[in-house]
């Protein structure tokens, strides 16, 4: 009974025994396993006790691998992490820089346009001061001409009328006085423009003489003609510097607007330049902040990308050398009943 029992047992863990080898003989490490533990039993079949050695040395390599391996990986992980927490704050820290600086955009783009606006305005007040100042030296140089045509007028009525006094003078002592007279006349009215206060005046005066009025009348009316003429002339010179100084003044006072003008343009063109400036920079600084938010998220899309493959890889690596040290461990379960007939199932699977 009792042999009876006890073989049953044997062939209850031959059975056990043949199926584990099976499964080791399927995996490929597992294979290669066997294969080195059958090698090592054909030169010593009862040397279980060093097989079980080799592969527990085996175990304890594999084990230092992934240890030093997670050592590394942890180091990995660490210098990823300390990477993207870099970059996160400077992500952070050019975010808050780029929205302050898109902030300033828009006060700035109107400050620079409402400069625009008051420049041209104030050009456009010089302008207008230049067009005034134009047309009153055009005014102004119309009226002097206007002034000295009636003075030389004036003037050459002076001295016909000198002359008409002489020619009268001398009637009593020369025939042909009348004629001159009368051609003087004519000659003087031509020069006379009708409109004007003296051509009436003038007409009638030298006219007495045919009309039997004595010479001394004649030139004395004659002499106060003149006089009134001198009056005129001196009127108009009065007349005509007043213009003078009225044109002066107002000339002076719009070219010294302009002056001032001229300060505030040149003011507000140097505030536009500068506002033209600090928005160029402005805007240097936003892209420069965005690039370096885009180049710092890529980096940080990197670094994960580049940590979570090594995670992968350290995971997968630790699978399979777990699987590994899980063939070495059924080996040496199997190795530590000592059955001679081992080798003989490893034969037949390997």
């Amino acid at each position: 009974m009792r042999t009876t029992s006890l073989l049953l047992i044997f062939l209850i863990s031959s059975v056990i025994g043949t199926r584990s080898i099976y499964q080791i003989s399927q995996n490929e490490y597992g294979k290669t396993v066997l294969q080195a533990i059958q090698l090592t039993l054909n030169e010593e079949p009862a040397s279980f006790g060093k097989t079980i050695d080799l592969l527990q040395e085996l175990k304890k390599g594999i084990q230092n691998d992934q240890d030093e391996d997670s050592g590394l990986l942890n180091e990995r992980l660490q210098t990823c992490e300390s990477h993207i927490s870099q970059n996160s704050q400077t992500i952070s820290d050019s975010q808050t820089k780029l929205a302050q600086a898109q902030e300033q955009v828009s006060p700035l783009e109107q400050k620079l346009l409402d400069k625009r606006h008051q420049a041209e305005d104030k050009e456009g007040e010089e302008q207008r001061n230049n067009d005034r100042i134009n047309k009153l030296i055009q005014q102004r140089q119309e009226s002097r001409q206007q002034f000295e045509s009636k003075r030389d007028e004036l003037t050459s009525m002076v001295g016909a009328l000198s002359d008409a006094k002489i020619i009268i003078s001398q009637i009593k002592t020369d025939p042909t006085a009348l004629i001159q007279l009368k051609n003087h006349k004519e000659n003087i009215l031509k020069q006379i423009q009708q409109s004007s206060m003296f051509y009436t005046l003038i007409h009638q005066t030298l006219s007495l003489i045919q009309q039997g009025a004595s010479q001394e009348k004649v030139i004395k009316i004659i002499e106060d003609l003149i006089e009134e003429i001198y009056q005129v002339q001196k009127l108009e010179m009065i007349a005509d510097d007043q213009r003078e100084a009225d044109f002066i003044k107002t000339k002076i006072r719009f070219e010294f607007a302009n002056t001032r003008l001229n300060t505030k343009i040149a003011e507000l063109r140097a505030d536009v330049q500068q506002s033209q400036q600090q928005l160029l920079e402005l805007n240097n600084n936003i892209a420069i902040y965005q690039d370096l938010v885009n180049l710092k998220t890529k980096e940080n899309s990197d670094w994960q990308q580049s940590c979570n493959d090594a995670q992968n890889s350290h995971n997968g690596l630790s699978d399979y050398r777990n699987q590994q040290i899980a063939i070495i461990d059924e080996c040496i379960l199997l190795l530590q009943g000592h059955d001679p007939e081992i080798t003989q199932f490893i034969q037949k699977f390997v």
